[in-house]
């Protein structure tokens, strides 16, 4: 399976050594600091305090990396002024920070366990309202864990089917589509040895009838971020091909200043996908030492 995978992602990354070395290797471990509970000045002098080296990320102010386990011991982790979590994941709320202020009504369609309801609670500052919405009822419990731990007031947890959604407008919507996860590999070595195409087609099926659902729940003018942690391309500039093709959809340029950014696939295999598909980007984990990241700001 490896060997399939290699020659697949082979055409489609600038420097393959630099790629398939850098899956070799652990990614940097990261946090973010919670701002309704604390700041990053107060972080930084308290991590001093206790010996923990920390670096600040440049894209956005709120990201530490440190190579120090420790950093989930300390009582700052405890009480939920820092959540760990992977520095590609906090992308969807970074790009639509401005949005996010003025916002009222907010949808994660697929929420567990929480990374980035909770970041959206924190920009929000606890205004507005949150719809968390997950089909696990299990994942649910770590996602109302850590939304009670962040201090979350502003968020109501739904078990839902996306696809089964009540009808309802949103300002802003959320879809970290679930995926075949090939971006994380730098944390879990054994992803390629489940991975197959089959699966990532069968994902990808999915993932289009969910980012029509979602952009039908969307208000006039709204904003839809679309996202996955995977490089297929059935997974990624497919599924907005797709939702193109299919609804009056615009794609928004997206920026982020001291992040290297790469541009999508235009075509795939014999299909070549829409000209607005070219606004979303592509995070390869070569480029910036992180995980692998797609991402697509929608609007209606």
């Amino acid at each position: 399976m490896f060997d399939l995978f290699k020659e697949r992602y082979s055409e489609l990354v600038d420097d393959a050594e630099a790629f398939f070395s850098c899956l070799d290797s652990l990614q940097p471990r990261s946090f973010r600091v919670n701002r309704l509970k604390s700041t990053p000045e107060h972080i930084k002098e308290r991590f001093s305090e206790y010996g923990i080296s920390l670096e600040q990320v440049q894209w956005y102010e709120d990201a530490f990396i440190s190579s120090e386990p420790e950093v989930g011991a300390t009582f700052e982790h405890f009480t939920g002024e820092v959540y760990i979590q992977e520095l590609v994941s906090m992308l969807p709320p970074v790009v639509i920070r401005k949005e996010l202020e003025k916002a009222r009504f907010v949808l994660d369609a697929c929420a567990a366990p929480g990374s980035k309801t909770t970041q959206l609670a924190a920009i929000m500052q606890n205004r507005g309202l949150i719809v968390a919405n997950d089909i696990s009822y299990n994942r649910i419990r770590a996602l109302k864990f850590n939304q009670e731990k962040a201090g979350a007031a502003n968020v109501v947890i739904t078990n839902r089917d996306l696809r089964n959604f009540p009808k309802n407008q949103f300002e802003i919507i959320i879809l970290d589509a679930p995926c075949s996860s090939e971006g994380t590999i730098r944390k879990n070595f054994g992803i390629p040895s489940l991975w197959s195409e089959k699966h990532i087609n069968n994902l990808a099926r999915m993932q289009k009838q969910l980012i029509l659902k979602a952009f039908d729940l969307l208000s006039p003018g709204g904003t839809m971020v679309y996202s996955t942690c995977t490089f297929a391309p059935e997974e990624n500039e497919a599924v907005l091909h797709h939702l193109l093709e299919n609804r009056p959809a615009k794609l928004e340029k997206i920026l982020i200043p001291h992040l290297k950014l790469s541009q999508t696939v235009a075509e795939w295999r014999g299909t070549e996908f829409n000209s607005e598909v070219k606004n979303a980007i592509r995070i390869w984990p070569h480029h910036n030492n992180t995980g692998g990241f797609f991402l697509a700001k929608v609007k209606k």
